[in-house]
């Protein structure tokens, strides 16, 4: 087939299909994803011009989508998408729609996104979007807001009328108009950067394959059972949910598997797709059998075209009882951005957080059974049923919860915040999971910037506040006198290890604590060693818990202990710790990541402490906190031996964390309520000398060959983010 790039006003040119089309009985068989260009309309001499497709055949044309990329090789920029779509008599289907020069001298591809759709010849012609031409596909209703007009859909999306003109405007008015309502949802072509994040849109194509594969896509049947729920608001077929049915349909999702959750339960769907008011839809969940899944999405959101293979690689499993998917979102001109690569399955992060939140699937014997037991789900929505059931699920040594690291799901930008009815359902549903989990623990109403928790334990454990020393009463006072101002919590020891301090001004002043009984000094008569003066000490301690503090600390929250201990009413917990910031108020530590720039280290050191990140706004599960401030309780610090003491100056805090979690099985988390200033190792200095350097080294590679198989993968850091910089692309 010929191809041209210079196209004329009623001419029409055939495209070339390339190798992406079977031929069987004369008829060209379009499988998804086929790609059908290239096309050039940079000559237009405009902007904008009117790009229209012609199928001709016997068909079926099921749920057409036109989407015009960069180039063959980039097919991940996506810059336009199909508006309208219409069925004429005589076997064929034409699509409109106005397109952007964009850059110019830039070949376009268009891409048909067809479901085994049986043609004789596909034509296309791009014609320059003029004055009168734009007021008459204007008043045919093809010009408007980006949508995908179904058959049945057609009556009920005319478009704008003439009428709606306000009554004195000119013709170069409504031309302005016509191209701003065209246009609403795209940016300027000539700022166009594909997506907000391009870094992304280039690693995904690269990493995951292109939005819409180049390869032939199996349209045979799928064994996987899985049922999806689209929730819509008022009621309106509008572009969003009929972006997301089309998504759902080119997966590979047969349509009696396909629920439309709207009050509006009058709407025409082809496919066998129904729709179904919310109550309707949880008693039709009761016929739905146990080995089946079940999965919630928002109008406007997608899944990518192996969204069912994924599913079924990873999910056929009958012990999995709950799962959820990285995703991404799908900026307005339909590319992805803002990608969201979650962690593994994190207990008590879970608890705080609803971060699997609108990409998960359920397996409907869990659901049915969590209805049991808690028949005050019933009185909330079906999302936050689900986020019980992540919840209960990832409580339960005997169910299993899986975590597919690929962002199959690309949400909608209108999903990306979280409405205040939301955040109040998903309360409804933490509160019912803790009075099962963690009776005495309440976290109260939050948004998805902060949160708040306390305990009802009416009393509180007796703490020993570790603190070694050796001189610098610059530092150390400092510190004894935030906690001794600054802490509310009422039942606290403070034990100073003296190592060796020949400073007379720090030998007075801890004498001088000791007789005024604010704090308890001991001796460590040997060169430093973090691990053994703790080893040594603790056991000889007679309270519930031990908290390791630095002396270059200082406290000025009065809450910072009470909310430390408050957390050990989650369950199976082993050691928290705490949110630090440097002097400057940035972030010197937030947990530590495994295999990041070496064995560990702490991925926001440096970082603006942003509320908005709810990796930093939420209490988390992590491999291992900093012993700068560390609560461990005190027998679960002798079950498990201390630290190790070959690890005399770095790494032994990690292997303490390391320690509970292997061989204890309790959770090590770190708190997001901070409260505390670190001066970090400025009472050991910055600067080391080459014989303390090479010690470092190797410590480093001790604890390394150690813990290797436990430190990597760090299970809470997504495997799609680097080692070599914290939260950044791999």
């Amino acid at each position: 087939m010929a191809t041209r790039s210079t196209y004329l006003e009623n001419d029409f040119v055939e495209l070339d299909l390339g190798r992406h089309f079977v031929v069987s009985d004369g008829l060209i068989h379009l499988p998804a994803g086929t790609l059908c260009g290239p096309l050039q309309i940079a000559n237009l001499g405009t902007k904008w011009g009117y790009l229209e497709v012609s199928l001709s055949g016997p068909g079926p044309f099921d749920l057409p989508q036109l989407i015009v990329a960069a180039s063959e090789q980039d097919q991940q920029n996506i810059a336009i998408s199909l508006k309208f779509k219409r069925n004429n008599q005589d076997g064929s289907v034409s699509f409109g729609t106005p397109v952007s020069r964009q850059r110019l001298d830039k070949t376009l591809y268009l891409i048909a996104s067809l479901r085994n759709c049986a043609v004789t010849k596909i034509e296309s012609r791009v014609s320059p979007l003029t004055e009168s031409k734009a007021a008459r596909i204007f008043a045919a209703g093809i010009l408007k807001r980006p949508i995908l007009i179904l058959k049945s859909g057609l009556k009920q999306n005319k478009g704008y009328c003439f009428q709606d003109w306000p009554k004195h405007s000119t013709p170069k008015d409504r031309f302005r108009s016509i191209i701003e309502l065209a246009t609403r949802n795209f940016p300027n072509p000539d700022d166009l950067q594909f997506g907000q994040d391009p870094e992304y849109t280039f690693w995904s194509n690269h990493r995951f394959g292109t939005l819409i594969p180049r390869r032939m896509i199996d349209n045979g049947e799928r064994t996987f059972p899985l049922h999806v729920g689209v929730m819509t608001k008022d009621g309106k077929t509008d572009t969003a949910l009929y972006l997301t049915l089309n998504s759902l349909l080119s997966a590979n999702i047969p349509g009696e598997m396909i629920s439309v959750i709207s009050d509006q339960t009058t709407l025409q769907l082809p496919h066998g797709i129904i729709t179904i008011s919310e109550t309707a839809h949880r008693e039709r969940l009761t016929y739905i059998s146990d080995d089946s899944f079940l999965m919630i999405l928002n109008s406007g959101d997608c899944v990518s075209r192996d969204f069912l293979d994924t599913c079924q690689n990873n999910l056929d499993k009958l012990q999995i009882s709950y799962a959820y998917l990285d995703h991404d979102r799908v900026s307005p001109d339909g590319t992805y951005c803002q990608f969201e690569f979650k962690p593994d399955c994190s207990p008590n992060y879970l608890l705080f957080h609803n971060y699997p939140s609108g990409a998960a699937v359920v397996r409907m014997s869990h659901l049915r059974d969590l209805f049991k037991k808690l028949p005050a789900l019933a009185l909330i929505g079906i999302n936050a049923a689900i986020y019980a059931c992540a919840i209960d699920a990832s409580q339960n040594a005997d169910t299993s919860v899986i975590h597919v690291a690929v962002p199959s799901i690309h949400l909608a930008n209108k999903t990306s915040t979280l409405t205040s009815s939301d955040l109040a359902e998903d309360q409804k549903s933490r509160e019912l999971l803790l009075n099962l989990y963690a009776p005495n623990l309440t976290i109260e109403p939050s948004n998805t910037t902060q949160t708040n928790w306390h305990s009802k334990n009416p009393r509180p454990p007796k703490i020993s506040i570790l603190i070694p020393t050796k001189n610098r009463i610059d530092l150390l006072k400092p510190a004894i006198d935030s906690i001794s101002n600054h802490t509310k919590y009422p039942n606290y020891e403070i034990v100073i290890i003296n190592n060796q301090s020949d400073d007379e001004e720090t030998i007075s002043y801890l004498e001088h604590l000791a007789r005024q009984g604010t704090a308890t000094v001991t001796t460590f008569d040997e060169q430093f060693n973090f691990a053994r003066m703790h080893n040594q000490l603790v056991p000889q301690l007679t309270t519930e818990y031990v908290l390791m503090m630095n002396n270059d600390t200082e406290v000025f929250d009065s809450l910072w202990l009470t909310k430390l201990v408050d957390l050990f009413e989650l369950p199976n917990l082993g050691i928290v710790g705490n949110k630090l910031i440097y002097p400057d108020g940035t972030i010197q530590h937030m947990g530590a990541i495994g295999g990041l720039k070496g064995p560990m280290a702490h991925p926001f050191s440096g970082a603006d402490d942003a509320k908005e990140n709810p990796l930093l706004a939420f209490p988390r599960d992590v491999l291992g906190v900093t012993g700068a401030c560390l609560l461990i309780p005190q027998r679960l610090y002798i079950a498990c031996e201390g630290m190790d003491e070959k690890l005399a100056v770095s790494f032994n805090d990690m292997d303490l964390c390391l320690s509970v979690r292997v061989n204890l099985r309790k959770a090590v988390i770190v708190s997001s309520s901070g409260g505390v200033i670190h001066k970090e190792s400025r009472s050991r200095g910055t600067r080391f000398s080459k014989e303390h350097q090479d010690l470092l080294n190797a410590e480093a590679d001790y604890f390394n060959s150690k813990w290797l198989n436990h430190i990597r993968p760090d299970p809470f850091y997504n495997p799609n983010l680097s080692l070599n910089s914290a939260y950044k692309l791999q």
